[in-house]
């Protein structure tokens, strides 16, 4: 049982060291005062403020709950649940205090020889040695040093901690046992514990104890200061590193003394006067810092000499250069010496006697006497040395902290599953910076996340969720030492990061950029960056000989899958020939086999899941083109966009670029830009969708988006060759089927196969573009037709690349033929090669001559007659005539011309365009009214539409 006494020296004690106190049970809280506020382990706490702790008497309270008390061993009580005791056991440990020892049971050995006057009887063999008192821990007990060979035998096993795995006797300068130090590790080695074991007599009743001997304590390996008079006394830190340097050093005297790197004072050093002595610290700042205190302690015993090792300057594995017939260390290159190694570990890599022989010589190896540890000039030197301490070490099983011991040393501690950090990651302008991890969650999935260097602000709650919700174990009250970890490592290795697809990078350092990884070669891994859960549609299913035998063969013969294939490889062509983005729209009936086209195409990059909707919003589809960016974005039902943005969509994936917004400043963010073929499909074209909202489609919206009849004019919608089956609904299904199976193995070698063949990809592209215009346009096109041309040029040719490779399986020229014959349907649908807004431009005015002849304009006869009881033209917009022959002349206004007739149009491009086809008659000079005399109004500038007007269809 802990005496109320030791809780309160405990206490006292922990006051004296607050800061590490808290540090290391409440990380993470921020000073104000005499207050330290953290954050409350023991319940949801989000913000400090309620719960503090006064430095000064260590009372500690929590507004929120009520909980309170009156020192650190309540505290500690509080936080781990166990009674005071059990705190003040654990405060101590952490401390370095000795603990209470409870008084022990009063009982002799079964072995044990006492005298008569109760002293331990001693053979005539050891009546040369005489057992001396050391001391009394107050209640009668004496400690025996040496021990008598009669002595009880030591216990086997140590009651908490079970058998040792190493008993180290710590002899005097005679060879005789004076005590025993225990050595208890884990089978795997990473957790140690030590206890010394002395015997004690009582009214000559021996009995062992776990307990240090009290006073100056005898050093480990004084037999050999008489074995070795003229060599150099060793010092080490621990006795398993004092039986290694041994092996190193065979003909020196190897010591070290009792207890850990804090309790370098409590030894003997007097057998060390006017010896020459050298000390191999242990390589972290405790084993330093118990080097400068063992130098005190030896030149205030009388040591002749004292040097240090410097142990920076050693390597775990060293490298021998014969010169001649000499053997030199060089020592410059290896691996180094981690924190806390020892001649342990040197050892351990293959060091041997002459390897370290040479290294004495070396004049650099050791430190001047008289150094000492550096001051921290500032806080910040004092955070970084702290940082230093602060070790961790990962393994196969996970992420462990280097945690000290009362003794000075470290053990491991598990803070987490394995997170290795791979690389500091930033965006392609070296903004938002942040660590890429790997780790496995609970079901051994491999995650790979970049947490941002903004998520670890303040306590590094939102870098800690963000881990745990994709799966990283974290144990309990180890957040901070995770984040703390994350926050130190600065791994040599860049990566960016990109919220699109596609191309990054220039000429040999070009990369093709995957949700899940890249093709290319780069300075730097490039990483997609996305926080949608399905961000990453390029899955894998089935070998691209499968694809090529059960998706792509059924192509063949049909052009619009065909095109629908071509068009998916030649979406990462924009960016090597510069050609802007755009799209392509299969308008038919309902089960016509459209969506079973954009399936198939789809199919090229992904799963089924590829398939996108127009149902979206603006940001939506910003959102989804940048996951398509370089690919083919498909999308299916075009109703399902409200008719008022239909166009205004279509413009924005086609110019390839998102709406310019504001940032919180006030200034404008970054635009999202984008590069894409886009394939669509809907009952209604673009401009009859939009047009339901009583809105007109401009042309260029419609040549952004080429409208192509799905019907192939077959009888079976989409479809031209059935490959043998009865129908077309049942070619579907059997395609919707193969889809189903094998994907997203086409895009990747196509992409593999560019990086390999792009210094000669944009001669060849060029090429195909005015072959295919050859073939399909004459020399009066328009600048519009051959603007679409020049797009279903790059998917013919893009479908003939991806032959050529063997990926696709077709016949070589199948893919131009396809893009060729859509080509062709389209242009029937606009209406020829001729300029779009021409036909717009003529047409409206036909209609409104159609729709408003005779109720708007006045015959020229009825003006003639002046005929007072003739009806009255309201809202009169001119006059009309018969020419010679009788067709119908129309005199406008001007005004109504401009406004009415003209609308949405410059009334000057529709006038002069009426004129250069002989539908106007043009005025004097360079005005386009001619001046006419109309009965009843006098001479009148108007706008003089001829017979003309109603001419073919095809204007």
């Amino acid at each position: 049982m802990v005496h109320i006494t030791y809780i309160k020296r405990v206490a006292f004690a922990a006051l004296g060291s607050i800061d590490p106190v808290l540090s290391h049970w409440l990380p993470g809280g921020r000073r104000e005062g005499d207050e330290y506020l953290p954050l409350n382990p023991k319940r949801s706490d989000s913000k400090p403020g309620s719960f503090s702790i006064n430095l000064h008497t260590g009372k500690w309270s929590d507004f929120a709950t009520g909980d309170k008390g009156l020192d650190l061993v309540s505290l500690i009580a509080y936080l781990e649940g166990e009674s005071q005791s059990k705190a003040a056991e654990r405060l101590a440990a952490f401390l370095g205090i000795e603990p209470e020892q409870s008084s022990p049971p009063k009982r002799a050995g079964s072995n044990s020889k006492l005298s008569g006057n109760g002293k331990p009887s001693l053979s005539k063999k050891e009546s040369n040695i005489t057992s001396v008192s050391q001391g009394s821990d107050g209640d009668g007990w004496h400690c025996v040093m040496p021990i008598p060979g009669n002595a009880p035998k030591p216990p086997a096993a140590h009651p908490r901690h079970g058998k040792p795995t190493k008993r180290y006797p710590y002899h005097d300068k005679n060879g005789c046992i004076n005590f025993y130090h225990y050595r208890y590790e884990e089978t795997n080695g990473e957790k140690k514990q030590f206890s010394p074991l002395t015997l004690w007599e009582k009214n000559g009743k021996p009995e062992w104890r776990f307990k240090a001997p009290p006073g100056l304590r005898p050093l480990y390996g004084l037999p050999s200061l008489l074995q070795y008079p003229d060599a150099d006394c060793w010092f080490v830190e621990g006795e398993k590193a004092a039986e290694a340097l041994q092996k190193l050093l065979p003909d020196h005297p190897l010591l070290c003394w009792q207890g850990g790197s804090q309790a370098v004072s409590k030894s003997d050093y007097a057998p060390l006067a006017g010896r020459d002595c050298v000390i191999f610290p242990d390589n972290d700042l405790a084993g330093k810092k118990a080097a400068n205190d063992l130098i005190k302690q030896l030149t205030a015993a009388g040591a002749h000499s004292v040097r240090m090792l410097d142990v920076e300057k050693l390597a775990l594995t060293a490298s021998w250069k014969d010169e001649g017939n000499t053997r030199a260390a060089a020592l410059d290159d290896g691996e180094r010496m981690a924190i806390g190694d020892d001649a342990a570990d040197l050892v351990g890599r293959g060091w041997e006697a002459s390897h370290f022989a040479l290294l004495l010589n070396r004049e650099d190896i050791f430190v001047s006497p008289g150094t000492k540890e550096k001051e921290p000039a500032s806080s910040q030197d004092e955070q970084q040395a702290e940082t230093m301490q602060r070790v961790f070490e990962l393994f196969d099983d996970g992420l462990y902290f280097m945690e000290p011991t009362k003794d000075g040393r470290l053990r491991r501690r598990k803070i987490s599953g394995r997170l290795e950090v791979l690389a500091l990651a930033r965006d392609v302008d070296s903004r938002e910076w942040g660590t890429l991890v790997r780790f496995s969650d609970p079901d051994n999935k491999v995650k790979r996340l970049v947490i941002p260097a903004r998520s670890f602000n303040g306590d590094g709650l939102e870098a800690s969720s963000r881990l745990l919700s994709e799966g990283l174990t974290i144990a309990p009250k180890a957040r901070q030492l995770v984040i703390e970890y994350l926050q130190t490592q600065n791994p040599e290795k860049r990566a960016r990061t990109t919220n699109r697809t596609g191309w990054h990078g220039v000429n040999n350092d070009l990369v093709f950029v995957f949700p899940d990884g890249s093709i290319g070669q780069s300075d730097d891994e490039w990483l997609f960056s996305d926080n949608r859960p399905d961000s990453n549609l390029f899955r894998q299913r089935g070998t691209l000989a499968q694809w090529r035998e059960h998706v792509a063969a059924w192509c063949a013969g049909n052009s619009r899958l065909t095109f629908a294939v071509s068009i998916a490889f030649a979406a990462p062509l924009l960016h090597l020939i510069e050609m802007e983005s755009g799209g392509f729209h299969y308008r038919g009936e309902s089960s016509s086999g459209k969506t079973s086209a954009l399936y198939v195409a789809g199919s090229v990059c992904g799963s089924p899941e590829y398939l996108q909707r127009w149902r979206s919003t603006d940001n939506g589809l910003e959102s989804t083109a940048l996951s398509h960016c370089d690919a083919i974005l498909t999308l299916d039902e075009l109703k399902m966009i409200e008719a008022r943005i239909a166009g205004e969509s279509a413009y924005m994936l086609a110019n390839g670029q998102a709406k310019v917004r504001a940032n919180q400043n006030g200034g404008s963010r970054n635009t999202a830009k984008w590069r894409l073929l886009f394939l669509s499909s809907g009952e209604l074209s673009l401009s009859q969708h939009v047009a339901e909202a009583n809105k007109k489609t401009p042309a260029g919206a419609e040549l952004r988006m080429a409208d192509i009849p799905a019907d192939a004019g077959k009888g079976w919608g989409c479809f031209e060759n059935l490959h043998g089956f009865d129908d077309g609904d049942k070619f579907a299904k059997a395609l919707g089927l193969a889809v189903n199976k094998y994907y997203g193995t086409a895009f990747p070698a196509f992409i593999e196969q560019v990086l390999k063949n792009r210094e000669s990809l944009r001669d060849s592209l060029a090429d195909a573009r005015l072959k295919f215009e050859k073939a399909t346009l004459t020399n009066a096109a328009s600048g519009q037709a051959q603007r679409v041309a020049a797009r279903f040029a790059i998917a013919g040719a893009a479908g003939e690349l991806a032959t050529d490779w063997g990926i696709t399986g077709w016949q070589p020229g199948e893919a131009m033929q396809a893009a060729i014959t859509c080509f062709k349907a389209w242009l029937q649908a606009f209406g020829g090669e001729g300029n779009k807004e021409d036909r717009t431009m003529i047409e409206q005015v036909r209609h409104f001559l159609e729709l408003h002849g005779e109720a708007r304009f006045t015959d020229i006869d009825r003006s003639v007659t002046k005929d007072d009881h003739a009806p009255r033209t309201m809202n009169k917009a001119g006059f009309r005539d018969k020419d010679a022959e009788g067709n119908l002349e129309y005199y406008c206004y001007p005004e109504v011309f401009k406004a009415e007739i003209c609308k949405g149009f410059d009334y000057r491009a529709v006038a002069r365009l009426l004129i250069e086809r002989g539908y106007m008659r043009k005025g004097e000079g360079r005005n386009l009214q001619p001046k006419v005399r109309l009965p009843g109004d006098g001479d009148k500038r108007v706008f003089h539409i001829l017979p003309a007007i109603w001419g073919t269809e095809n204007d």
